[in-house]
């Protein structure tokens, strides 16, 4: 409405201003009323373009699960890369385990992030966006044609993840999984190295045991050797991790 109003005013006034002559109290009286008409609504136009006059602000909550940014054995990773002084992130992030590349969070001022340790069993992320609406029909038709309609005002990002999960900045993770490569061969021998002589123990103690049972002897020690290593190298994650 206001934008046909600015239109009709201006065009009016300069009509009226232009094509007749005479300057009697009538015509003066009808240019003042349209300068005045195209005045206000131009103010009105910018009050609601710049302070959101005739509106409210509404905001609306999704949900999405979370899986590991990137594979380590024994632990979910969220990573983020820290922009300016650290204190401003842009985290890294999945939301299935079929997702190739990763997500980021925008990089704007109007967007803000923050990671919770939650007890739930799944992690998700909880993204609350906040805009503006028209509080009811009249400023919707009164500032219908500028587009302010649902206009973006803010968004928060919260991260829930549980206490398995590991939340590490990009630089971090390249350095531990530089790390990783060089302590792997290590780790392999001295998991073969407890598992031989858990089983050595073992025989002694039963020299009789079959075949079938030293294999399944093996594979338990085994396992409960990779399941030892995979939660010293989250221990060793989580002292790394963004509190």
């Amino acid at each position: 409405m206001l934008i046909v109003l600015v239109l009709l005013s201006a065009l009016l006034f300069a009509i009226i201003t232009i094509s007749t002559n005479n300057s009697s109290a009538t015509r003066n009286g009808i240019a003042g009323l349209m300068l005045v008409l195209l005045v206000g609504s131009i103010a009105l136009l910018f009050v609601n373009d710049d302070q959101h006059w005739g509106m409210k602000t509404v905001t609306t909550t999704t949900e999405k699960p979370l899986t590991s940014a990137t594979d380590m054995s024994g632990a979910n990773l969220l990573l983020y890369q820290a922009l300016g002084n650290g204190k401003e992130k842009i985290f890294i992030y999945k939301t299935s385990a079929q997702q190739k590349k990763v997500t980021t969070t925008p990089a704007d001022i109007k967007t803000t992030s923050s990671v919770t340790k939650s007890s739930a069993k799944n992690a998700k992320l909880v993204t609350k966006t906040t805009r503006y609406v028209y509080r009811n029909g009249f400023y919707r038709a009164l500032f219908a044609g500028t587009g302010n309609n649902h206009t973006f005002k803010s968004r928060h990002n919260e991260f829930k993840v549980g206490s398995n999960w590991v939340v590490l900045s990009t630089q971090q993770a390249k350095q531990l999984q530089k790390q990783a490569k060089v302590t792997a061969a290590k780790t392999k021998t001295e998991l073969a190295a407890a598992v031989k002589a858990k089983m050595t123990a073992a025989l002694q103690q039963n020299p009789q045991m079959t075949t079938e049972q030293q294999q399944a002897l093996q594979k338990q020690y085994t396992t409960a050797a990779q399941a030892q290593a995979q939660q010293q190298l989250l221990a060793q994650l989580q002292k790394e991790s963004l509190k």
